[in-house]
């Protein structure tokens, strides 16, 4: 839509600006809440540039090995950030496989809850921010959309003008996770403990997935189901994080 502006001669991506502006939500949302609960803020901050390596890495490889059916790339040259190829899935199982692995310095389950409500919360405002820059940007595209509701491109350069007025996915996304943000903490009012943060995921999940049929992306794996529902790779591993995030509840209830 808008997909950059320009600063002193400099052009300032949307979408670029949108993460970074993210990670800073991330972090101040991390920040207040580990006073809040008493936990040591530096153990996640210590471990964030694992985060941040696994996103990069995790987002470019997948995207590779997805576009060229290849697993083992034959130079580095698909590390280059240009263009923002980022597979969503590969950012997604990055950013699930820093949870897992962060949460293995605890071993009372009630400090993991604790911890996972943190992560939680930050990562969904993280997401709200990060709607908006993908909104603006041309690297969150919706599908072709001729109502109302529908954005299109407002400078020339925009990769919009070929689609004409399409769904605002950004949009859907950060109103999505605004809405799980106040829905999971007013439970979490009620409810007065820690430990809704799966409930949460979960239900991000879901809303990754009611997202999919709107969003203009390159789908693999394609399998139709009795020929009324067409299924991709995004679908099974969001299903397989919904039944794992279940199944992890579980363990949780035991005091280790």
């Amino acid at each position: 839509m808008f997909p950059y502006f320009e600063l002193f001669g400099t052009k300032i991506y949307s979408t670029g600006l949108g993460i970074v502006l993210s990670c800073l939500a991330f972090l101040i949302t991390a920040y207040f809440l580990c006073k809040r609960y008493n936990q040591e803020f530096l153990r996640l901050f210590n471990g964030l540039p694992w985060l941040l390596v696994a996103v990069y890495v995790g987002g470019l490889y997948l995207s590779f090995v997805l576009e060229n059916g290849r697993i083992i790339p034959t130079s580095l040259g698909f590390l280059s950030p240009y263009g923002y190829h980022f597979s969503f899935i590969g950012v997604i199982l990055a950013c699930f496989w820093f949870v897992v692995l962060f949460m293995k310095q605890f071993r009372r389950s009630e400090t993991k809850k604790v911890w996972l409500d943190i992560l939680f919360f930050s990562f969904v405002n993280g997401i709200i921010v990060l709607g908006i820059g993908l909104l603006l940007g041309d690297n969150f595209v919706g599908k072709p959309y001729d109502w109302a509701l529908g954005v299109r491109a407002l400078i020339a350069e925009s990769s919009l003008v070929k689609y004409g007025t399409v769904y605002p996915i950004g949009l859907f996304l950060s109103l999505g996770a605004l809405i799980l943000n106040v829905v999971i903490t007013f439970w979490k009012f009620i409810a007065k403990k820690a430990g809704l943060w799966i409930w949460g995921f979960i239900l991000l999940f879901v809303l990754f997935i009611g997202l999919l049929p709107f969003w203009n992306y390159p789908a693999h794996g394609v399998w139709s189901v009795f020929g009324l529902w067409t299924l991709d790779l995004n679908y099974y591993v969001f299903w397989f994080l919904i039944i794992y995030f279940l199944l992890w509840n579980r363990r949780l209830k035991k005091p280790y």
